[in-house]
């Protein structure tokens, strides 16, 4: 070591294997760079491949992966633009109409949108 430094030890790893353990996790890429303590284009640059996975990095997610977490830790699933939209158009219908001035039809209605939101909401939790 004629000037002190060691070189940066790469992995095997490709940014597609780290894309697949970011997945397995159930992060975003901008929460994954959070939690690594990197930025999220760094990140970015990464799972691209315009940047080598280094070992530390590897080894950083891997732990992430095999190391339990508690279940309020868990990363919260993430809903789509379209199940958003979703859950508000359901949302402002059922607070326009009251319960108790609805036809047999609102009263399914209703119901259908109740379910809908649960449905949505479990997905958000199993993600």
């Amino acid at each position: 070591m004629p000037n002190g430094r060691t070189k940066t030890k790469y992995s095997e790893w490709s940014g597609d294997d780290l894309r697949k353990q970011r997945a397995v996790i159930g992060m975003t890429q901008t929460a994954m760079a959070e939690h690594l303590g990197m930025s999220h284009r760094m990140y970015c640059y990464y799972e691209s491949g315009k940047t080598p996975v280094n070992r530390p990095l590897q080894l950083a997610v891997q732990y992430m992966v095999e190391s339990p977490q508690k279940e309020e830790e868990k990363p919260q699933g993430t809903l789509t633009d379209f199940q958003r939209e979703r859950i508000n158009m359901l949302l402002d219908a059922i607070e326009k109409y009251p319960t108790s001035d609805l036809d047999e039809t609102g009263q399914k209605i209703l119901q259908q949108s109740v379910s809908e939101i649960s449905m949505l909401m479990e997905h958000l939790s199993k993600s």
